[in-house]
């Protein structure tokens, strides 16, 4: 395995390459103005395999569109929201503190054609069909975490703080009748509900400074029925 320690990666783009990037380590690396796999064809994506990152840090960069599979990410300082668009994920365990992350099913949001993410909706889709954990974040201390498109059942979780949301509880409408004042919930089942996706996880972020309200609204929800902790 490669190692790479106190390191700096600023205006590192990987474009159309379809490379296939493995063995490597990351300790207390920096990452600046970056992305990875950013591309429009699903054929051209990039592949991150049996990686390792420890206590890094980003700014301003980017996941695009990869396949990214057995790797760890443990203590993540995220400097703002760290995204990932149209990526997918197979055995990634997220762990210790990180900050705030945002998975989206998206491949280039205002930009990409119809026919583009249709294109990536397909392959996602079949990818998840051969996967069986995508996601382990059990054991992360998040400031705040969003999740879509990742299917729930592919999503290790800790039951007390992350639950799943199916559509069929959302749409029988019990959640209208509960004060979820002090948290988000709300508009996150209006949007996961508008996405049309099956289920979805949310998290309430251990780290966010709303963490008793959140967790607060996540029980409210678990005991009218609408969320499910298993």
């Amino acid at each position: 395995m490669r190692k790479f320690e106190g390191e700096e990666f600023v205006q590192w783009f990987d474009r159309d390459s379809g490379r296939l990037y493995s063995d490597l380590e990351f300790i207390k690396c920096r990452f600046e103005s970056s992305g990875l796999s950013i591309t429009r064809k699903p054929e051209l994506r990039s592949t991150v395999r049996n990686a390792r990152l420890s206590r890094c840090e980003q700014r301003g960069s980017t996941v695009k569109a990869a396949i990214i599979e057995d790797v760890i990410v443990e203590h993540f300082t995220t400097n703002g929201l760290f995204q990932t668009w149209a990526a997918v994920f197979k055995h990634v365990t997220l762990r210790g503190k990180i900050g705030r992350v945002m998975v989206s099913p998206l491949v280039a949001p205002g930009s990409a054609t119809l026919d583009q993410q249709h294109a990536f909706d397909v392959a996602n889709a079949d990818y998840y069909a051969n996967v069986d954990w995508a996601l382990d974040i059990s054991e992360a201390e998040f400031e705040e975490c969003d999740l879509r498109r990742v299917p729930a059942h592919l999503v290790r979780r800790d039951s007390q703080t992350q639950v799943v949301i199916k559509r069929e509880k959302a749409m029988a409408g019990k959640w209208r009748d509960l004060d979820l004042s002090k948290t988000y919930w709300a508009s996150a089942i209006e949007g996961f509900l508008k996405e049309g996706d099956p289920d979805i996880v949310f998290v309430a972020g251990t780290r966010d400074r709303r963490f008793r309200d959140l967790l607060d609204g996540l029980k409210r929800l678990r005991d009218a029925g609408v969320a499910e902790s298993e």
